[in-house]
């Protein structure tokens, strides 16, 4: 991975601002096997670094999800839905293209040389189209209309610097072709849960599917595929759903057998501060005994608490005192001997070691549980039986079946219910509003905007057109 991504740093796009300053210099690269193996690691590493911090920006901050900590909160545009192109957060698409980048580079050169590991060759040119098509699926649905890069860039000297947007059919198009690609060459054999596997080709697939159905009017054909995908997952011996939420995201527990695909995050990696440091106390406003610090029972960080969850949330998953998932997800603490309440998102807390943390939590991007509900969610759009798959999560979260027979408006809200308060933190709020219809009828800054011209869209940071002619705004957008 360091060697890649040591030679992926080296710029000579300056300004092409689709893809990130720096590229694979293929005079040093893909004269091996091992080259290539440092290749996909390398496709990873940029899949991570593109992932790491956006994963939240653009999963949770429009949703009303997320609100203010103990510092000066600055998600005011996200959380009123006012975003303009000055916006920082999630605005700027180069780490996708740069990811994107990485991938193409690797298909182009998969027969320079003359392989001795047929599978692995697969497995290589599986995860390119598998990351390609995950990152194209989150460029069409944040941005609509993109470029659509495919040819690997490696020289300033390519005609194809200055890439206009095309129409987001043509990326949707270029998503199931990668997707068939990566599913007919993945291997058996991989089941690493930071790299793809067929089980993670097979939720994106259902979860490509399903918001084709849903929200594209792509009709029981894509519906049927979302089921073919998930059913998938479910019959794969090699995951499963655990029996307590809280193991999930044990620190000690991580890839455990509910773990379809993560992002790695080690003390090598992450020393002492990402994004997630954002959501815990800062130490400078921990005012009571060392204990509590210490024995990481409130939880610290270096950074101001500049995010929480919204009170409406926070009510929302302690709404029910048997919920098992409320404190994994959400900690409310208050100090006996001051009476002082801290709370902080729990989820992604990493170590606490001799006084440092240590953000050594992998970041969830698919899990079985979200296998199990897709499930329900597709029985209930098929007209079958959703109940046993919504129960399954029911009874680990609450000890018991909560759900009965219900109307398909009553068991779509339930299932919608049930993925919030299953996945907080894990960046899929924002997307679930707008699959399941409700995203102008339950997000408040939403209401009544639904004939804003692409509200549901993002602006382009002015980075990433500002250089380019061929670039324009997103239309809505200033």
């Amino acid at each position: 991975m360091a060697v890649f991504a040591a030679a992926s740093l080296t710029s000579c796009l300056g300004q092409l601002d689709v893809i990130q300053n720096g590229i694979i210099d293929s005079n040093s690269m893909w004269k091996s096997e091992d080259d290539f193996k440092a290749g996909m690691y390398g496709c990873f590493y940029s899949f991570r670094a593109a992932y790491k911090t956006n994963l939240t920006y653009w999963g949770d901050f429009r949703s009303g999800v997320i609100g203010k900590g103990l510092g000066a909160f600055n998600g005011t545009a996200h959380v009123n839905n006012k975003l303009n192109s000055s916006e920082g957060k999630g605005t700027n698409w180069e780490s996708l293209y740069k990811c994107i980048n990485d991938c193409n580079v690797a298909l182009k050169h998969v027969d320079d040389i003359t392989w001795t590991n047929e599978t692995f060759r697969n497995e290589l040119m599986a995860n390119c189209h598998f990351l390609r098509a995950y990152c194209y699926f989150t460029i069409a649905r944040v941005w609509g209309d993109a470029p659509i890069m495919l040819a690997g860039v490696e020289s300033s000297a390519q005609d194809d610097l200055f890439p206009s947007r095309e129409d987001v059919n043509k990326i949707y198009e270029l998503i199931e072709t990668d997707l068939d690609k990566a599913i007919d060459l993945m291997p058996e054999s991989a089941t690493d849960r930071t790299t793809g596997s067929r089980a993670a080709v097979n939720m994106l697939r259902a979860d490509y599917y399903l918001w084709m159905y849903r929200t594209r009017s792509a009709g029981a054909e894509a519906l049927a595929k979302a089921e073919t995908a998930v059913d998938a997952v479910l019959g794969d011996e090699n995951y499963g759903l655990l029996d307590s939420y809280a193991d999930v995201f044990d620190i000690n527990n991580e890839q455990n057998k509910e773990i379809i695909l993560a992002l790695p995050f080690t003390k090598i990696t992450e020393q002492v501060s990402v994004f997630y440091d954002d959501y815990l106390i800062p130490s400078s406003k921990y005012a009571d005994a060392d204990y509590y610090r210490d024995n990481d029972i409130v939880k610290t960080g270096s950074q101001d608490q500049w995010y929480s969850f919204s009170e409406v949330f926070q009510k929302f998953i302690y709404e029910n005192p048997s919920d098992t998932r409320a404190t994994t997800s959400f900690m409310i603490f208050t100090v006996p001997e001051t009476g002082t309440t801290y709370s902080w998102i729990n989820k992604f807390p990493g170590e606490w070691e001799n006084g440092v943390r240590y953000f050594t939590s992998d970041i969830p991007l698919y899990r079985y549980a979200e296998a199990v509900l897709f499930k329900a969610e597709v029985e209930n759009e098929r007209g079958g039986d959703p109940l046993p798959w919504l129960n399954m999560i029911a009874k680990r979260a609450y000890g018991r079946e909560m759900y009965g027979n219900m109307s398909y408006d009553g068991m779509n809200e339930a299932i919608f219910n049930e993925r919030l308060k299953e996945f907080t933190a894990e960046g899929k709020s924002w997307w679930d509003y707008i699959r399941f219809g409700y995203v102008f009828t339950k997000i408040p800054s939403l209401k009544g905007r639904q004939n804003e011209t692409n509200i549901l869209l993002w602006p382009i940071a002015a980075d990433c057109f500002s250089d380019n002619p061929n670039i324009r705004q997103t239309l809505g957008y200033n």
